[in-house]
């Protein structure tokens, strides 16, 4: 995965570019959608797309 720009959860600081663990990865026509876990457990769709890495969205943690 390339990397990120310098980004952090908002919920607890974890840094975006070392994702606490890779759930799935899914090929599309542009690239690839991987979904994410952070260390506090909140859930993130990455799109990776020509060397490029973006969160398009991301869930709170579990209470």
């Amino acid at each position: 995965m390339q990397p990120l720009l310098m980004s952090h959860c908002p919920y607890c600081g974890w840094p975006d570019d070392q994702p606490a663990q890779d759930l799935s990865l899914h090929r599309t026509a542009e690239g690839a959608v991987v979904w994410t876990r952070c260390g506090c457990g909140s859930l993130q769709a990455r799109v990776l797309t020509s060397g490029c890495v973006r969160i398009v969205t991301r869930g709170r943690p579990p209470a």
